[in-house]
């Protein structure tokens, strides 16, 4: 897999909640740059939003997260007072699931 010129990268986005806006700036700079990523390994926030650039929803799901506002992420943190957590997280996962669908990794084409 490579671009006329040459240029390809693995991504490789990292965990940190709040980083995960900076990917999107980075996979931006690479297209914008002609790389072609060949293929994504990631952990936490980077792992969604790898998933969600191999599932070629990157533009929706960056459409929603510059839309929201702190009270649309504080109702996405659906409290729990069980032993296994404060935060059940099934908001958070549920969410780009709902924007972007559900598709198994191996389907995707990076």
């Amino acid at each position: 897999m490579s671009t006329a010129n040459g240029k390809t990268v693995s991504l490789v986005p990292g965990s940190g909640g709040a980083q995960g806006l900076a990917h999107i700036g980075v996979i931006h700079w690479l297209e914008e740059n002609d790389f072609k990523i060949k293929s994504i390994v990631a952990c936490s926030i980077g792992a969604v939003i790898g998933g969600i650039y191999a599932a070629g929803k990157l533009d929706v799901y960056e459409q929603w997260v510059r839309a929201s506002t702190k009270i649309d992420i504080v109702t996405l943190l659906d409290l729990s007072w069980e032993k296994s957590g404060l935060v059940r997280g099934e908001k958070l996962v549920n969410t780009p699931v709902g924007l972007v669908g559900e598709k198994p990794i191996e389907d995707l084409p990076i």
